[in-house]
């Protein structure tokens, strides 16, 4: 039976310990996620003494698997910590962040109001830095203030200076601010596991799937830290960005076949080398996920995909595929599914029906036809036309097609020559999307509309030294110094008269056009038997 010691810490004693390394994290815990303006909301509830919750520890007799946490430690990295940090480990990071600097917040001290540092606020000197209040302290930095006020010639009254004073006095003393602190003295990490995951599971204060990871680190101690975290540095390096969630829904899937994580009961009545079966399973399937877009979609990068969700169903198949290679007929299957189900949107907003859809599909029938069958329920056919290329580019479903056609086209960049690739090296080489008709350009002219100058039809791919000369140079004057075979692998119609800005609209609807053909000829080359099923 666990122990509880309860008591309370200042913020400055409980930053000096996480300093010292005296606080860790155990595997159980997730990564630090607050972005900028929570940690600024935070301070701001501190600053009002608002109740800020409590901060949960755990202290084990012996130390767990330990995650590699977000705490800056100013000694020794070494060091074992003799507590762990169970509830309180965003808001402890982001006043570690805050106090020093690292996420720089001002304060304002008319309106007492916080802001994340932008340059424009330096103009102000009404704007003071949180960082300089709680390193200095307030009196020092209010008489800075003060001789900042006379130099601008700022008239404020005597008064008025007291109460800036008064509130930099109240802003030091957020370091004294005491947060309860409940100490959890037991080894029984199953009961450390239960009670992380009932505080976490309030609210939307975790996700199912970290949620899910915690019990696999209990079940399985040092699967997220050493087999997830080593498997997504793998995949980082060959430029696919993946997250632990996402490799939790593919082993689920894969133990499962089901991904949701409400029901695991099943799962984690497994015993340790029937989930670490599972994992060589998951590992294998992502690998051949990864390779398969790469070499076979052209997709070299997690930046091209629009929906992670959409690899689920082609981790699974890949694990659960034994030895045999995969035919000819089997590999363009798949990638005509995995362009039509991303272009279509499918994995779009809540995908775990369509997901499972999918894996029962693989279950009854390890082939693309059962994979496709459900795609054909839902979309009326599967010829593409230029109504549904139309629109803004930005996260535009058809973007990573249109690059993967112009890859196969060996398309290069304008002024260098060399293939495009989103592995490039160097910043001039790196890949941007480049508005053929540049957006100063079409601006001058009121009758064109935001949409249509953002449309999919006006973007070609460039490498960053590309787009910085052309610039806002007009098409009729760039275009023409370019050799024709590169602006036509990235279908850039070549009738000159269609560069003027008087045109615009004529060449978004012959690009547009020029698309659509090349994207049904590709997906029929994948695809041609499904279209006549």
């Amino acid at each position: 039976m666990a122990k509880l010691e309860r008591t309370d810490k200042p913020i400055s004693v409980l930053l000096e310990e996480l300093d010292k390394g005296e606080l860790g994290l155990p595997e159980i815990q997730r990564g630090y996620v607050w972005n900028r303006p929570q940690a600024r909301d935070l301070l701001d509830s501190l600053y009002r003494e608002y109740p800020s919750g409590l901060i949960l520890l755990w202290k084990p007799e012996e130390l767990p698997e330990l995650r590699q946490g977000s705490f800056r430690q100013k000694v020794d990295h070494d060091k074992r910590p003799s507590l762990l940090v169970l509830d309180g480990q965003q808001r402890l990071t982001s006043l570690q962040r805050v106090f020093s600097g690292t996420i720089d917040v001002y304060f304002h001290v008319e309106d007492e109001t916080f802001q994340i540092y932008s340059a424009k606020l330096k103009a102000n000197p009404l704007w003071v830095s949180v960082r300089e209040v709680l390193s200095r302290g307030a009196v020092k930095v209010w008489r800075d203030l003060r001789e900042r006020l006379r130099a601008e010639s700022v008239k404020v009254e005597e008064s008025k200076l007291d109460e800036y004073l008064d509130r930099l006095t109240r802003l030091e003393k957020v370091k004294e601010y005491r947060y309860p602190v409940m100490i959890i003295h037991t080894d029984d990490y199953e009961e450390v596991t239960e009670s992380f995951i009932r505080i976490n599971s309030r609210g939307t204060r975790l996700r199912e799937a970290e949620l899910a990871m915690a019990q696999l680190a209990f079940r399985w101690p040092g699967a997220i830290v050493r087999e997830f975290e080593a498997a997504l540095e793998e995949y980082s390096q060959a430029h696919y960005d993946l997250e632990a969630r996402f490799l939790m829904r593919c082993f689920v899937a894969v133990g499962t076949n089901q991904s949701r994580f409400r029901h695991l009961g099943k799962l984690w009545e497994k015993g340790l080398r029937e989930l670490q079966t599972i994992w060589r399973s998951t590992r294998k399937g992502v690998d051949h996920t990864i390779n398969f877009l790469k070499n076979n979609a052209g997709i070299e990068s997690s930046r091209w995909i629009p929906s992670i969700n959409a690899l689920v169903p082609l981790v699974v198949y890949f694990a659960k595929g034994g030895s045999e290679p995969l035919s000819d007929e089997e590999t363009k299957g798949l990638l005509f599914w995995f362009f039509q189900a991303t272009v279509h949107g499918r994995f779009t907003g809540s995908p775990e029906a369509k997901i499972d859809q999918d894996l029962r599909a693989i279950a009854e029938q390890r082939s693309p036809e059962g994979l496709i069958a459900n795609l054909r329920r839902e979309i009326a056919g599967f010829d593409i036309t230029p109504e549904m290329i139309e629109g803004k580019y930005q996260r535009h479903p058809f973007l990573p097609l249109v690059f993967t056609i112009f890859r196969q086209n060996e398309a290069r960049d304008w002024f260098t020559g060399t293939v495009l690739s989103s592995t490039n090296v160097g910043p001039e080489h790196q890949i941007e999307l480049h508005h053929i008709f540049p957006r100063a350009v079409l601006k001058r002219e009121s009758e064109f509309e935001t949409h249509e100058i953002d449309d999919l039809s006006n973007i070609a791919f460039l490498s960053q030294r590309a787009n910085r000369v052309i610039l806002n140079a007009p098409p009729d004057q760039y275009l023409p110094g370019i050799e024709p075979e590169r602006l036509q692998a990235q279908l850039v119609p070549l009738d000159a008269r269609l560069w003027g800005i008087g045109r615009f609209r004529d060449f978004l609807a012959t690009r547009r056009d020029l698309l659509t053909k090349a994207i049904n000829e590709y997906l029929r080359g994948l695809g041609g038997e499904y279209y006549r099923q």
